[in-house]
């Protein structure tokens, strides 16, 4: 195995911190380092610390928040066009609504996702994590057949990067599916199918590569251990596994995981009742159906677990109408369940099909309004865009404020370095246009080296501060694609909407701000007054 680059080192640590038992002291860690990463323009190493800020919070149940953090997640990397990002995002996003039992726009996130990572063929570890994503959101909706097919290209992605990290993910969450796809089977009497599919969870477990320390000193190696009793207990065994499980069971329900809780009392009931111990084995099923009740949802386990408890209760108390009452109960949830699996494998296809139409007009739309090198919008996207803002603005009441960014002596850079740095510039500009304002802002390049910037609900007052900012910005910021000594600076002309005020005249009235600023020595910002009433 490979080791990661040192640029992830930190993450991963971070990563694995997070998710055994210290997320709140890593969370306190990350605003700092998150800060650092944003002011040096660290923009993929920021990505990678709210992946870990989202971690911690659905590791503490914060999952209002962690939902914000995969929504941040998307609102940056779509103006960049960072479609790993994205697709990362929306996995993640959907996963936290999962879990909230917030379950259509759950579908929509998680379509989104698959869509955008249908259209990734490098791998990476960034793409291989976004795929681990949604892969745990798949199965959670049970969707297990498009599940496998994506944790058969998480395992393409791992062997070809030679990640030990990746490679274990794919291992333990591939055992994790299969142990589900097992209940699910044996619930509609699919018996033989379903040791099956609890001997291919063995396999998928026993794949994991050993001796990487900061797997080992996280909470996954317990879990794996608890869910492969559980498969072996489904397999008949029983005091043989009951060590194991007493020996992990304790650690995994004390992190409030209680998906692999609810799994770990699963196996003791089956290994108690394999070995005759039906008592026992009752206790152990009912501490597994009172943890499936938490769950947002009727989950497959838990439905396993209920069963088990209805033939436990039986076996014991004989055919009662209360045990016969309850067996029944027990078989609509299942066969009620089943049914709705069925129909959510319809509608998710459904819902692929209609996201792929949607994401190929997204980018026929993007392609027209989006200029190639910079990846902002074009002069089309200002053109459309404008009178739509002056629209809401006469509507409401709120100001609205346009700019004209101009690169000083942008010629030189071309002449002297030449036109493919020329070319790096724009594209680094264009980055810290976007870290600078807000998703509200509609930014663009107009042409050559002059962008536009609209700000809605900023008055002339406001917007010079933002604008001034980001000359100051600019005049102080590195440039990865110049010499360290070359500083670039930039000179704008801003302007104030007026009552009646149309997309040319506003433009024009920033242009001649931005004109008047050149003529008084460049590297500032010059505000055009309002016209007078009389004024064209």
């Amino acid at each position: 195995m490979k080791p990661r680059p040192a640029a992830l080192a930190d993450i991963t640590g971070l990563l694995i911190r997070a998710q055994s038992g210290e997320a709140r002291k890593v969370l306190v860690e990350l605003d700092d380092v998150l800060a650092r990463a944003q002011k040096e323009h660290a923009n993929e190493r920021a990505q990678w610390l709210r992946f870990v800020r989202f971690a911690s919070y659905h590791e503490v149940g914060e999952l209002d928040r962690a939902d914000e953090v995969a929504a941040e997640m998307i609102r940056l990397a779509e103006p960049l066009d960072e479609r790993i990002w994205e697709a990362f995002g929306h996995a993640l996003r959907g996963m936290a609504l999962l879990l909230r039992g917030k379950f259509e726009p759950a579908y929509d996130e998680l379509a989104r996702a698959v869509v955008l990572l249908e259209e990734l063929d490098t791998p990476s570890y960034a793409v291989g994590h976004a795929i681990n994503a949604a892969v745990l959101a798949l199965a959670r909706l049970d969707l297990y057949e498009l599940a496998t097919t994506w944790l058969e290209r998480l395992y393409r992605v791992s062997v070809e990067l030679s990640d030990a990290m990746l490679q274990t993910l794919y291992a333990y969450n591939s055992g994790w599916l299969q142990l589900h796809w097992a209940s699910e089977l044996e619930l509609i009497g699919e018996l033989d199918e379903a040791r099956e599919h609890y001997r291919m969870a063995l396999t998928a477990f026993e794949t994991a590569p050993a001796g990487v320390d900061a797997i080992d000193r996280s909470y996954w190696p317990r879990e794996v251990v608890v869910q492969a009793c559980a498969a072996r207990a489904m397999l008949g065994e029983g005091a043989s596994v009951m060590p194991e499980l007493l020996a992990n069971l304790g650690a995994v329900a004390a992190t409030e995981r209680h998906e692999a809780t609810m799994v770990g009392y699963l196996a003791m009931a089956r290994a108690f009742a394999n070995e005759g111990d039906t008592d026992r084995a009752l206790e152990q099923a009912e501490l597994a159906c009172s943890v499936g009740d938490r769950l947002p949802r009727l989950h497959v386990v838990a439905a396993r677990a209920y069963w088990e408890y209805a033939g436990l209760l039986r076996q014991r108390e004989g055919s009662t109408p209360t045990t016969e009452a309850y067996a029944q109960l027990t078989w609509r949830l299942v066969r009620d369940r089943w049914e709705e699996r069925r129909a959510r494998v319809q509608s998710f296809d459904e819902r692929l099909d209609t996201e792929r139409v949607r994401d190929e007009i997204r980018r026929r739309a993007a392609a027209y309004l989006t200029d190639p090198l910079t990846g902002l919008g074009n002069r089309r996207l200002i053109e459309i865009r404008l009178p739509e803002l002056l629209v809401e603005s006469a509507a409401t009441g709120l100001p609205l404020a346009v700019a004209f960014v101009d690169i000083d002596d942008f010629k030189s850079v071309n002449d002297e370095l030449s036109h493919l740095v020329g070319d790096d510039l724009l594209r680094e500009l264009a980055q810290e246009l976007r870290a600078s304002l807000s998703s509200e802002d509609a930014i663009a390049r107009f042409g050559g080296e002059e962008f536009v910037i609209v700000l809605p609900s900023r008055g002339a007052r406001e917007a010079f501060e933002v604008v001034d900012r980001l000359r100051q910005r600019v005049e102080d910021r590195v440039w990865n694609c110049l010499p360290g000594d070359r500083r670039i600076r930039i000179t704008a002309g801003l302007a104030q909407s007026w009552h009646g005020a149309t997309r040319t005249q506003l433009l024009a009235a920033a242009d001649e701000a931005l004109l008047r600023a050149k003529r008084q020595g460049k590297n500032r910002v010059e505000v055009r007054a309002n016209p007078l009433p009389d004024e064209p």
